[in-house]
């Protein structure tokens, strides 16, 4: 199990009511996820990642950020990066906007940039929630969340 950085170091067993893979609606007129509150991800080492950085959907699948990456519903490339790989999670909700957010690893540090979503996008790491602009990449630091509407994304860098 993955634990954000807050939690590392602390035995496996941690009890039910820490383990929290659930969402919350972060939409118009409801308030944000507490960043307080852990967040966990299914287990187990990314396949075939040597090195570099992973993203963890909710699903439980693992992808490798070896380039752009275009996170989305139903996601479509980016003027600028066309190469960009494109990553569709699934929102029952419909938080998460068809092209919501693009990921960049840059200088071996991992950005974001929201892509004029209606909902959003948020980093969440150290205890803090900054919300990310459509106009500046913002850092995502190895163990964040990166809240797209209500979907929770989760980052790990792989050394």
């Amino acid at each position: 199990m993955l634990r954000p950085p807050w939690l590392q170091g602390q035995g496996d067993d941690l009890g039910s009511d820490l383990v929290d893979t659930r969402t919350k609606l972060v939409g118009r007129g409801i308030p944000p996820r507490d960043p307080s509150e852990p967040v966990f991800f299914p287990g187990g080492p990314p396949k075939h990642v040597s090195a570099g950085w992973v993203l963890l959907l909710a699903d439980g699948d693992r992808i490798a950020v070896d380039g752009p990456i275009v996170v989305g519903r139903k996601p479509f490339a980016v003027e600028g990066f066309p190469e960009a790989k494109l990553v569709t999670v699934v929102d029952r909700e419909k938080t998460v906007s068809k092209n919501h957010a693009i990921l960049l690893p840059y200088d071996g540090g991992l950005f974001v940039l929201d892509l004029n979503s209606t909902n959003g996008v948020a980093v969440v790491a150290n205890r803090t929630r900054k919300p990310v602009t459509s106009t500046e990449f913002s850092p995502v630091p190895d163990g964040a969340v990166v809240e797209l509407g209500s979907y929770l994304l989760g980052v790990d860098q792989v050394v």
